[in-house]
């Protein structure tokens, strides 16, 4: 295990600290002092020493001191030194960030030209910057020291994806293999993935469970239109032809009856052998233009399924374009916040301007108000540095308060520039989706229009049996007959008045029979069509719970891996517990990383000494993990009544109203 102690630090000019010297001797300490009196600023020198950086992870941030009317001082140098200990063996570190002057050919007076940093070991100038990194890497590399001397590292200025990879370093990832071993349930994981990753064969399956589900809206569809084309009663077609004929021979009866009324025998010869020619006439139209009918219905059906899917689309498209809208309209609202976080901006940009030109203005007090004595003009001096002083400070905490109010403008402007985007992307795929239905609209409507005009067509080249020679012997026939039927009724027509109403309903009764036939003629079609789409149902639905079944036993092995792996990397820490998944509305799980405290979550509603006493926990593992103990500075210390156990050296920053300049404390580890 190394171990790093901090020996001495020293301040010289830095971010307005004059001088500090820090004697800690590789103890504990607690370093006390008033807000803004540079508590903070001891952790960016230690960093800065070290790192470049500030304890804030910021490398360009201020480190010059200013002066009283708030413009920076010239021709000082702004020093850190620091003396460790490393496994026992003692190594000194400064630094010395200066101003950078030249006086070019031909000039009297020297011209400022940026700021260079000058680096030390063990007293020793090293001139090439990267030795002197290297030196500070073989002690501990940059991001696992900062990891093992803040608290609020790891929680704070880690993001949740790193911290993640932290903890799987730390404690190991398990294998699929290990969970399938766990459970004996999930033993036919293998043959479902067929050599394919978990997150592929999600894909796969959610994939395919979009395709049935579109089928299966599609198929409801269809059987209703289908359904719509056939009568909602069904007859008996054997019994309507029995109608047929027993209506036919009432007729012949009546008619009969008629003949014998008037003519007798003639009249009933002349009308039976008329009712054989119409019968024959209804046979030959029938066969004649039997397979017209059968292809004009087969037609009516297409044309029917065609209309279905155009509704079909029409309403996918519709719920596109309010998509489409609503996107746009969330836009429009994005823009507006973002230029309104923009205008804050500025204004907080003007404000720090006007800030910072403030200028010191003080009238000396050169006598004494009471005795009106002269003062001394070391009193004179000290009372106008003290007010020198005193507008420094406010001015550079108003300052400060300014920067950071626009750090957190910055933030707001940036999360919703970041959803503007996603919202962007959001709209660019509903637009995709969008021409993609208004193809599939377009190409079923082109469907239909074929289908209609195949109909209209069909309906245009109907045979005309009254145009063939047999139909046209047959009513001459009939026509010949009938005539001579009325030259024999003429006188009989009052007698038969009634005879003639009964066989004219019984004809009307007949007729309907006859067009309830032709009606009727395609049902069978139909109903072997619902019964094909109905099977395909069963077919798809049948598939759609195998590949949810496969689902759930998927999701069952996430579920297991995170029970496993969560309680794996828990049980490496004594008082944190880690959240790394997130259990979705529809059951599936989003990978995160959240660090609890007794249940509470990090982020919200954990005090400032639980969430110290967490980090320091999550450092003690990590120290183990990596090998290495390093001085940890705790921020904000003097809310925490009691540290957990720890084996390094802890630094205390400690707010004390009382100490209006840094006092520090040491006691043994």
């Amino acid at each position: 295990m190394k171990k790093i102690e901090l020996i001495m630090l020293k301040l010289r000019d830095f971010k307005g600290i004059k001088s500090l010297d820090i004697h800690v001797d590789g103890e504990n300490a607690r370093i006390y002092g008033d807000n803004a009196t540079g508590k903070t600023t001891v952790f960016d020198a230690f960093l800065w020493l070290l790192f470049d950086k500030d304890s804030q992870n910021k490398k360009d941030f201020a480190i010059k001191t200013l002066m009283p009317d708030g413009t920076e001082i010239n021709n000082v140098e702004h020093t850190v030194e620091g003396t460790f200990l490393v496994d026992g063996v003692p190594i000194h570190l400064k630094k010395i960030y200066k101003e950078k002057w030249t006086k070019k050919r031909g000039t009297a007076t020297k011209k400022f030209d940026g700021h260079t940093t000058e680096h030390f070991i063990d007293g020793v100038p090293i001139g090439n910057k990267k030795e002197y990194d290297a030196k500070v890497e073989s002690i501990v590399q940059e991001d696992v020291f900062k990891l093992l001397t803040s608290p609020a590292y790891f929680n704070e200025q880690v993001k949740w994806q790193k911290r993640r990879d932290i903890l799987l370093e730390v404690c190991g990832d398990i294998s699929d293999e290990d969970v399938i071993a766990s459970d004996a349930a999930l033993a036919k994981l293998n043959d479902v993935l067929s050599g394919k990753s978990i997150e592929d064969m999600k894909k796969i399956i959610a994939n395919k469970q979009k395709k049935i589900n579109e089928e299966l809206d599609k198929i409801p569809v269809r059987i209703d239109e289908i359904s719509k084309m056939i009568p909602e009663q069904l007859v008996d077609i054997g019994a309507l032809n029995t109608q047929i004929i027993s209506l036919g021979n009432e007729i012949d009866a009546l008619k009969s009856q008629k003949h014998n009324i008037i003519h007798g025998t003639a009249i009933l010869e002349n009308q039976k052998q008329v009712q054989e020619i119409a019968m024959q006439l209804i046979e030959l139209k029938r066969n004649f233009e039997a397979d017209s009918v059968d292809e004009i219905s087969k037609l009516r059906v297409r044309v029917q399924e065609a209309q279905g899917n155009v509704q079909i689309f029409e309403s996918k498209l519709n719920h596109q374009e309010t998509m489409r809208n609503s996107k746009e309209a969330e836009l429009k609202r994005l823009n507006e916040d973002i230029q309104h976080f923009e205008q804050q901006r500025e204004a907080l940009i003007e404000k720090w301007h006007v800030t910072n030109k403030e200028q010191f203005v003080y009238e000396d007090k050169i006598e004494c108000p009471t005795c009106k004595q002269s003062l001394p003009v070391e009193e004179v001096e000290k009372v106008r540095q003290d007010a020198l002083t005193q507008f420094n400070e406010r001015k550079t905490k108003k300052l400060e308060e300014i920067n950071n109010e626009g750090q957190q403008i910055n933030e707001l402007k940036q999360q919703k520039i970041n959803l503007y985007d996603n919202v962007n992307n959001d709209l660019f795929s509903v637009n995709m989706t969008l021409d993609k239905e208004k193809v599939k609209l377009e190409t079923a409507q082109q469907e239909l229009i074929k289908y209609q005009e195949k109909l209209q067509h069909a309906k245009s080249i109907v045979p005309d049996v009254s145009t063939t020679e047999a139909y046209q012997s047959l009513i001459s026939q009939k026509l010949t007959l009938e005539s001579e039927i009325d030259v024999l009724q003429v006188n009989a027509d009052e007698a038969t008045a009634d005879i003639d109403g009964a066989i004219n309903q019984l004809i009307a009764q007949k007729r309907e029979i006859d067009v309830k036939l032709a009606q009727h003629a395609n049902v069978e079609v139909s109903k072997k069509r619902i019964v094909e789409l109905e099977a395909e149902q069963k077919r798809l639905s049948a598939e759609h719970e195998y590949l949810e079944a496969n689902l759930f036993l998927i999701e069952t092995f996430i579920k297991t891996k995170v029970e496993m792996l969560t309680e794996r990397i828990n049980s490496k820490f004594k008082y944190a517990r880690f959240k790394l998944f997130d259990e979705q509305i529809n059951g599936g799980l989003n990978e995160v990383c959240e660090t609890l405290y007794n249940g509470v979550p990090y982020g919200s509603g954990l005090n400032n000494a639980a969430r110290i006493n967490v980090g320091l926990d999550i450092i003690n593992t990590l120290s183990t993990h990596y090998g290495i103990q390093a001085p940890i500075f705790v921020d904000n210390a003097e809310g925490v009544t009691h540290f957990i156990d720890m084996s390094t050296q802890l630094i205390g920053l400690v707010v004390s109203k009382e100490d209006k300049l840094l006092r520090v404390e040491s006691e043994a580890i």
